[in-house]
């Protein structure tokens, strides 16, 4: 009897710790939580990489072979002496995010929040009309309201962007095997003005990451944030939103995009947007 109750407590123990992990980092039990609501349309682009599948082409059927791409969807054909000898969907690797955010008290969304980032490299500060309002209209008009669609180019200003690298994080880069990532404070200049610094982030840490995307996503947008805030004596922003992409380069990466949304305490600390 005494040895059952010793298994009994044993697997109770092996049962809470794996409760608590799970509340740690998958939930991220231990963050504030924001009364705020927000609601968002991403959409991204992919870049062929048509070159290095033509090189690949070359030295498997010789310096005569020639591929050609058509679209859509994106298909690569090789022909030698003008015999087709091989078809495939081309490799490729995830381009950039676009999109809005919109944000604010909860029955009073006010405040709005366009962008486009390349993860790789820092829009250049001090933009306007990137992604143009007309663009996102036509993309979103049959996703969002049209009363948060209603702004120009002028409205919205992207402004101080910074980069990160594996060297940012340390021994948890190494474990993401972290590539890079770009985060940029967007000023709206409408009613209630307002700023959401706003980022993507590429890392190779295959899928057993996906389930702590949100802890770690919050690791990242506190990095970035203390980045920005190095860079310039400007209050913080308000917000923040941060987009992971788990294995840039395969097929259907996109697809995998989590985004978390903070809001920005003036103690630099995050709690989550729901």
């Amino acid at each position: 009897m005494r040895l059952r109750w010793k298994w009994i407590v044993v697997a109770g123990v092996a049962v809470a710790t794996a409760a608590a992990a799970y509340g740690e980092l998958v939930l991220d039990i231990r963050t504030p939580h924001a009364s705020l609501a927000e609601f968002h349309g991403i959409t991204s682009t992919v870049a062929i990489r048509l070159g290095d599948y033509q090189e690949a082409m070359r030295k498997k059927y010789g310096p005569d072979a020639d591929t050609i791409l058509t679209n859509p969807p994106a298909r690569a054909t090789t022909s030698v002496g003008g015999k087709v000898v091989e078809e495939a969907t081309p490799p490729s690797t995830f381009a950039d995010a676009r999109g809005v955010f919109v944000i604010g008290p909860r029955g009073h969304l006010e405040s709005t929040f366009p962008f486009q980032i390349n993860p790789r490299v820092a829009p250049t500060s001090g933009t306007t009309g990137q992604p143009s309002a007309q663009s996102l209209k036509n993309r979103f008009s049959n996703n969002f309201p049209a009363k948060y669609l209603q702004f120009d180019d002028h409205d919205v200003l992207t402004d101080r962007c910074i980069t990160l690298s594996e060297s940012d994080f340390g021994w948890l880069g190494t474990l993401l095997r972290f590539r890079s990532g770009a985060f940029c404070v967007v000023f709206w200049k409408g009613a209630s003005p307002s700023s959401m610094l706003v980022g993507v982030a590429l890392a190779d840490g295959d899928p057993w990451m996906r389930p702590f995307a949100r802890r770690m996503c919050r690791w990242i947008t506190a990095t970035a944030l203390a980045r920005v805030a190095a860079t310039d004596h400007e209050p913080l922003p308000d917000y923040a939103a941060c987009m992971l992409v788990d294995r840039p380069d395969r097929s259907g990466a996109a697809q995998t995009m989590q985004a978390h949304v903070y809001d920005v305490r003036r103690d630099a600390t995050l709690a989550y947007v729901n």
